[in-house]
């Protein structure tokens, strides 16, 4: 990234050029905050065979860079338990921008990790303020019903400088 902080996208990044949730010319201040998306939202449960399309918003004060990637799953009816490995296969996509994280659907295990152990992308990704997310998931699993899945999108929420508001 360039230090001068053009507004040019470097080719195959994520992110507009000099854009980083430290730039404290774009940025008045930070802090750790976490998008929240959970299955119960839309849907009873998660059958074998069967998918659901998540959704949420990015606040409008504020952009978020997404750093890391966590997964709770739950079984069972009102005695749930949580799941080891999420039987799941996930196709995510940041429907302002058209931008698919994945070629295709990719095993959800794949791309996160647990709460205690989430998993790190390889870059942070930034999410401009008022953006939409969509989550596909699909059940591969061919016995286990999930009564909740929790998918917790970790990073900086960074709210905007009087200038760049």
């Amino acid at each position: 990234m360039s230090a001068s902080g053009n507004a040019g996208a470097i080719p195959g990044s994520p992110m507009p050029q000099g854009t980083s949730p430290w730039n404290n010319a774009m940025y008045a201040s930070r802090n750790f905050f976490t998008y929240e998306t959970d299955l119960l939202t839309v849907q009873a449960t998660l059958t074998p065979g069967n998918s659901a399309q998540l959704a949420f918003n990015i606040a409008g004060d504020s952009d978020f860079f997404w750093t890391k990637f966590a997964v709770c799953a739950l079984v069972g009816g009102a005695a749930s338990s949580i799941n080891g490995p999420v039987a799941c296969s996930l196709l995510l996509t940041n429907t302002t921008t058209g931008r698919q994280y994945s070629s295709s659907a990719t095993p959800l295990s794949n791309m996160a990790g647990t709460g205690q152990l989430p998993f790190i992308l390889p870059q942070i990704t930034m999410w401009q303020r008022k953006s939409t997310i969509t989550a596909q998931i699909l059940n591969v699993s061919a016995d286990t019903t999930y009564s909740n899945i929790f998918l917790s999108f970790l990073g900086i929420k960074a709210f905007p400088t009087a200038a760049n508001s």
